[in-house]
């Protein structure tokens, strides 16, 4: 590593160039080079120049450090195959991957490379070409890709309502829009949203060139034709969607929401009923009302097939009214009194006591289709956020390592005595392992917890530590939010502090990319890309031009 220069200033009266300093007539210490740099170039270009000149050199048997783990992400970037772990220790699967993608370098004709192994010179500096680092939300990662922050669960059903005679809304005025739009011969239809005999002959004249059979409803395969024959600019999507998450599965709701494309904006639109449950919570719906439309309305589609850079803002708004149902109390009243402060909201299920300004704003992400990016298995990890998992604590003992594993091995299937008949979800299950896990790893995630589970892996034939803990757990009937379960696999899983927002790290608030806490999240540009992608569409089928299109903080 290379330490950068630090110059001490000089008064005046010692200055050896002046005739009258005492150090006049004694011999000039040599100036440091990278000193004389900043006085003839600035501080900017040789810092800049001192971090290129930082170049790695790290082989097997190193680390646990924070760089390796990073070039672990580099190299799962560029194929690593299998992925690698980043645990930050270099082991023999970094090796064998460097090795790989040395080879790749060679056989492309980059000079100077040999297939040793060792990320140094060449090497690194085609990595950090290839496979870029970047700061997201605080945390350093590498990017795959765009991520999928929106992923129905049964895509062949569509994102749209199946509609027939007799619906009403907007999702029937997007139905008429297409049609008068689809260039099939017939009197143009009333925009009224009412489904009536006009829009039903319309639609039965419509499936007729498809060809799909005329039955006057608005079905899926109906839909995915409807979508390329006319524009719109207005409409409704909905869709079922589920997660994995604190090891626990099929978590998830249906999305829906209303959109409108304006010449300057596209509006994203959804109701809440809210149903009392307590008293005096009024001023919270307000505030949650709020606190959504600010921390979401953030963002603009900037066009970048024009040379002007034309924009379009989008906005964000939930409003009371038909839509989503959402159950609000005070506190949970199941929890003892002592606990309530800590009651949980969830998408369904809002409390007051919750004073975080993220809240609502974080469960409004779920009712469009967002889904969390904390606590899940790196595959879905991956998935969602299109990033590589972050490195985070890689510091650790190997021995320590190994003896967890073993420790966590000896309690399964739980060794936990309850007293019968034992009810599901019961809140003991998984306290022996629990007090094996938690002294040792806590909730940190990172390099030496997934060090652990190779160790584990390795001690038993491969064996996912994360599958045997939930599995254990599932088999004691285990299958909701359960304390202990949540200790035992969270280490094991994957976290990305960016999806719908803490008021501190909105960018409204001058905090974008300021560390959140964990379930804390700012929201990040590919969480809005679901909805630039609907704008583009409907550019592309409203002016014919096929525009890039892409999501920029305002």
């Amino acid at each position: 590593m290379v330490d950068r220069a630090r110059g001490a200033p000089h008064s005046r009266s010692s200055d050896p160039r002046r005739a009258d300093s005492p150090a006049a007539g004694r011999p000039r210490a040599p100036e440091h080079r990278i000193a004389q740099l900043q006085r003839q170039v600035g501080n900017r270009v040789v810092t800049e120049y001192v971090r290129a000149l930082n170049v790695q050199r790290v082989k097997e048997g190193d680390g646990p450090t924070n760089d390796i783990g990073i070039i672990q992400q580099q190299l799962n970037h560029v194929g690593a195959s299998p992925r690698l772990a980043i645990t930050g220790r270099f082991d023999a699967a970094t090796t064998t991957a460097t090795k790989a993608f040395q080879k790749k370098l060679i056989a492309e004709g980059v000079a100077g490379v040999t297939e040793d192994g060792i990320v140094d010179g060449i090497t690194h500096t085609q990595l950090k070409t290839r496979a870029p680092s970047v700061v997201i939300s605080a945390t350093e990662t590498v990017v795959d890709g765009p991520g999928a922050t929106q992923v129905p669960s049964n895509p062949a059903a569509g994102t749209h309502a199946q509609l027939q005679v007799g619906a009403k809304g907007v999702a029937v005025k997007e139905l008429q829009e297409r049609l008068n739009n689809s260039g099939v011969a017939g009197a143009k239809l009333l925009v009224d949203g009412i489904f009536g005999p006009k829009t039903d002959a319309g639609l039965k004249t419509f499936q007729g060139t498809i060809p799909v059979a005329a039955t006057g409803i608005a079905d899926p395969a109906t839909w995915t034709k409807l979508e390329t024959a006319g524009a719109a600019s207005q409409g409704h999507v909905e869709f079922d969607w589920l997660e994995e998450v604190e090891g626990v599965k099929n978590v998830g709701l249906r999305a829906g929401y209303d959109w409108k494309l304006s010449k300057t904006a596209l509006a994203i639109t959804l109701g809440i009923t809210f149903h009392k449950k307590h008293k005096n919570v009024d001023t919270r719906i307000g505030q949650w009302l709020a606190d959504i439309k600010e921390i979401w309305s953030t963002f603009k589609a900037v066009n970048d097939s024009d040379p002007k850079k034309k924009s379009m803002d989008l906005n964000f708004e939930a409003k009371r009214g038909p839509g989503h149902d959402v159950d609000v109390f005070q506190f949970d009243p199941k929890l003892p009194k002592k606990d309530r402060g800590q009651s949980r909201s969830d998408s369904g299920t809002w409390y007051t006591v919750d004073k975080r300004r993220s809240m609502a704003p974080h469960e409004f992400g779920h009712l469009i289709g967002l889904a969390d990016e904390y606590n899940r298995i790196e595959e879905h990890y991956l998935q969602v956020t299109g990033e590589e998992p972050a490195v985070g604590n890689t510091a650790g003992l190997a021995a320590d390592a190994t003896k967890l594993a073993g420790d966590i091995k000896a309690q399964l299937p739980l060794t936990d005595k309850i007293a019968a008949p034992a009810a599901t979800d019961d809140p003991g299950w998984g306290t022996s392992l629990a007090a094996v896990i938690t002294p040792k790893l806590g909730t940190k995630q990172g390099g030496f917890s997934r060090f652990v589970a190779q160790e584990y892996g390795k001690a038993n034939a491969g064996a996912s530590v994360y599958t045997d803990i939930q599995k254990a757990f599932s088999d004691k009937g285990v299958t909701g939010f359960q304390a202990n379960l949540s200790a035992c696999v969270t280490p094991f899983l994957y976290s990305n502090k960016s999806l719908m927002g803490t008021m501190e790290t909105t960018p409204a608030k001058g905090g974008g990319g300021k560390a959140a806490p964990a379930h804390e999240h700012p929201i990040e540009p590919r969480h809005i890309q679901p909805f630039v992608d609907l704008l583009a569409r409907e550019w592309a089928m409203q002016t014919g031009k096929a525009d890039k299109w892409r999501p920029e903080r305002r």
